[in-house]
């Protein structure tokens, strides 16, 4: 018995790989139910734009990271980072920080609105949580006058220029990502903090994104070459080629079996409806996912783009036409038109 089992598996031989992968029913060209719903939920491909693990170097963000780090070793305390709305601005914040965290003290300035006084209440918070109290939430938002401004001011500085501090010597990093506009005020204190030193070292260096208006942000795209400028840095559009580079390398780290579903075809449609805007791109291809999972569909396709990219719907109009903002006025000059012509029928006829 031995015998004719051991005989039956020489000849045989070992199993090959495609045995396995025939017992285990593989099939590279489906997604399971539960994996297809997993891509289009709030945990699926392009929704996490903010995980820095997922943080693509091409259109030069990576260079440009590099150049800011670079940059905390020279004089230029202020940085100045330039891109519209979309453009990657927050995730090549967070990737900084995440890079710097164990040689600097980082904080992190992100609230929509910035002002002189909403800045020295969140740099009271964090470098003197027991006077914090010297700008209230309230006075913070409302703002406040200039003395109370300097009474601050002078207390962050001390706490950075402490005798403490100077032992201890972990520069601070701050990092300005606001929606809105910096204002002559937030900046002149961006420029006090920056020019603190001790022992002839920076104590506090500064990034700041600046978010470009739409105009703006097209013309730099059609320069392309937006090489920094000094302490200036402007991150541009992506190309036709880097957009399917993204989409590949996001996809592969997401799903490695699922690194190619995106063909030239559909990385060139996305090209051209999202115009090279991170936040345009993650967009189209979330809602091509969604489309995909209401159609109980295998894998994307450029169908589901197509629907996915359309035109959104025009509203109808809220403003009413002219018979409707004047009805009572037509009603009326229509009855004084049925009782003359009425009138001038009973003179004709008479």
């Amino acid at each position: 018995m031995a015998s004719s089992l051991l005989s039956r598996s020489l000849t045989r031989g070992p199993p090959s790989l495609n045995d396995n992968v025939s017992g285990m029913n593989y099939n590279d060209s489906s997604v399971e139910t539960g994996r297809r719903h997993y891509y289009s939920s709030s945990q699926g491909p392009f929704y996490n734009a903010n995980n820095i693990f997922m943080f693509y170097g091409g259109g030069e963000r990576g260079d440009t990271v590099e150049r800011i780090i670079h940059s905390f070793r020279t004089d230029d305390q202020i940085i100045h980072v330039h891109g519209e709305r979309g453009s990657g601005k927050t995730m090549l914040s967070l990737v900084i920080s995440d890079r710097i965290k164990h040689r600097f003290n980082i904080i992190r300035y992100d609230v929509p609105e910035i002002s002189a006084s909403l800045l020295l209440r969140h740099l009271l918070i964090e470098l003197c949580p027991q006077k914090a109290d010297l700008i209230s939430a309230e006075q913070a938002q409302q703002g406040v006058d200039e003395q109370k401004c300097e009474t601050a001011l002078q207390c962050i500085v001390d706490q950075l220029s402490s005798a403490d501090r100077a032992r201890t010597h972990r520069p601070y990093v701050l990092i300005v990502d606001s929606q809105a506009q910096i204002q002559s005020g937030a900046l002149g204190i961006i420029e006090r903090l920056a020019a603190l030193q001790t022992c002839g070292q920076v104590i506090m260096h500064c990034v700041l994104f600046h978010t470009l208006p739409d105009n703006s942000a097209r013309t730099l795209h059609a320069r392309q070459n937006a090489a920094p400028s000094g302490n200036h840095h402007w991150l541009r559009r992506l190309t036709l080629a880097e957009i399917n580079e993204y989409l590949g390398h996001h996809m592969m780290l997401f799903d490695f079996n699922r690194r190619d579903l995106f063909t030239r075809e559909m990385a060139y449609f996305i090209a051209d409806r999202s115009e090279g805007v991170f936040r345009s791109i993650n967009t189209l291809a979330r809602n091509a996912f969604t489309i995909a999972n209401l159609e109980d569909a295998d894998k994307l396709s450029m169908s589901h783009l197509l629907m996915a990219g359309l035109p959104p719907r025009e509203e109808p109009s809220t403003e009413s036409g002219f018979l409707a903002r004047h009805r009572g006025g037509v009603i009326a000059l229509m009855g004084s038109c049925v009782v003359a012509s009425t009138a001038a029928a009973v003179f004709l006829f008479r």
